[in-house]
């Protein structure tokens, strides 16, 4: 019997079945918490046909709920390569939504524009350890690593270690406070609406089982 859970649909039709246990080992190391990796990919849509008009709805969405739902829901369930794409089209669709909603933007410096694409990294970051309750990391000293991006400092210290780029803490709350929130609300209103369209799919193939 098909899921109720959209969420967990969306994973199983995209699994790809290539991640690497390296990759995963990875990540455990990363997050200080144990990541699944009880198998080597997945059942997904390529070899599980009741999934298969999930991830053909998913591959019709438009761009920018496709990718912040993959992004949001399948690390783990998507090989390296294809997370790191994932990862940049959400990132551009968020941040490029986001910038018709700020006001001002077009006066904004180049530099800061070009900027707003990497907080939006870091705000879909932030999302995803929201949805999945990933843990702050501890050093050995039982200091915070900043893993959560709940405070500035922490995004600051992701961006520089994951993508060697410097964001000017000194103005956070005049020049990103209200940026940082926006790209995050953006994320969440695109990963609602993929997730209500696979809910109604999973509900009307759940209607077709039960009147089979």
């Amino acid at each position: 019997m098909i899921t109720n859970d959209p969420r967990l649909a969306w994973v199983l039709a995209r699994d790809d079945g290539l991640r690497s246990q390296g990759v995963i080992s990875m990540e455990m190391a990363e997050l200080g918490c144990r990541v699944d990796c009880s198998v080597k990919g997945g059942v997904g849509a390529g070899s599980n046909a009741e999934y298969a008009a999930v991830n053909t709805a998913i591959e019709r969405m438009d761009l920018p709920r496709q990718s912040v739902g993959d992004f949001l829901n399948c690390r783990g369930s998507l090989n390296d390569a294809s997370m790191r794409k994932t990862a940049t089209l959400a990132a551009l669709s968020v941040s490029q939504m986001a910038a018709k909603r700020l006001p001002g933007f077009s006066k904004w410096s180049p530099a800061r524009q070009q900027m707003l694409y990497w907080v939006a990294l870091a705000a879909i970051e932030r999302c995803w350890v929201c949805l999945h309750d990933v843990p702050e990391k501890i050093d050995h000293k039982g200091r915070e690593e900043g893993r959560t991006l709940n405070e500035p400092w922490k995004i600051g210290k992701w961006l520089r270690g994951k993508h060697s780029q410097s964001l000017d803490l000194k103005r956070w709350g005049e020049q990103w406070a209200k940026p940082w929130q926006l790209l995050q609300d953006v994320a969440y209103e695109l990963d609602d609406a993929g997730q209500v369209e696979i809910e109604e799919l999973l509900g009307i193939k759940r209607r077709l089982q039960k009147a089979s």
